[in-house]
C-alpha cells in the first residue's frame, strides 16, 4: 500500500508516494528507525547540491561535509548533558553512514535466502578504513533530543555528494 511522506520529512518539489513491494531476502521494515527519512534526506541533497540542515523525526539537527577526506559534523540536540557521549554518538552515526554509502549489504543467492550472517559480511567499515571525524556541538538551551539519526542522515548525504552521487549503494568508496 503507497504511503506519503510528509513535507516534513521528504520536502521536494513535488510530492511522491512510496510503495513496500515484497522482494526476495530477509524481513525488513519501513518502520525501522531512520528507514525512508534518511533515503530522502540523501536526495534532497543531491537535488540542492549541498546537505544543509537536516532535522531528524526526535527533533535533533546535523549537517556534515568532507573536506579534505575529514568528515566535519555540526550537531544540534538541544541542551547537551554530556558533551563526551554527544560526540561519541555524533562519530558512531558517521561510522555507520559513511559505511552504509561505501560497503555494507547483504549476500543473497536466488531465492534471497542469507548464507552469512557474521558481522564480517555486512561490510562494515573498519576503524582503520574511517576518515577522521570532526564534531562539532551547537550551543542551545532547548530541551535535549537524539542528535545521532540527524548526524547519520547528514553524513550519508555527505558522503554522497562527496562521491558524486552515484545511482547505487553501496558505491565501493573507500576513503582511506
Amino acid at each position: 500500500m503507497p504511503s506519503r511522506f510528509t513535507p516534513g520529512i521528504a520536502p521536494l518539489l513535488v510530492p511522491f508516494d512510496v510503495e513496500e513491494v515484497d522482494v526476495a531476502g530477509p524481513p525488513t521494515s519501513a518502520a525501522l528507525r531512520g528507514a525512508g527519512w534518511a533515503e530522502a534526506e540523501l536526495l534532497k541533497a543531491g537535488l540542492r547540491g549541498e546537505v544543509g540542515w537536516v532535522t531528524s523525526p526526535s527533533g535533533g539537527r546535523a549537517t556534515a561535509a568532507i573536506v579534505d577526506g575529514r568528515v566535519q559534523v555540526r550537531v544540534d540536540a538541544g541542551e547537551v548533558l554530556d558533551e563526551v557521549v554527544l560526540r561519541s554518538y555524533a562519530i558512531g552515526a558517521a561510522h555507520m553512514a559513511l559505511s552504509w554509502v561505501c560497503a555494507e549489504g547483504l549476500a543473497v543467492d536466488e531465492e534471497g535466502e542469507v548464507h552469512d550472517l557474521t558481522i564480517r559480511s555486512f561490510g562494515i567499515l573498519k576503524a582503520s578504513e574511517m576518515p577522521e571525524v570532526d564534531v562539532r556541538i551547537e550551543p542551545s538551551t532547548a530541551d535535549p533530543v537524539n542528535g545521532s539519526d540527524a548526524v547519520f542522515a547528514a553524513a550519508a548525504a555527505a558522503a554522497w555528494l562527496d562521491q558524486g552521487c552515484p545511482p547505487e549503494l553501496p558505491t565501493g568508496h573507500r576513503y582511506r
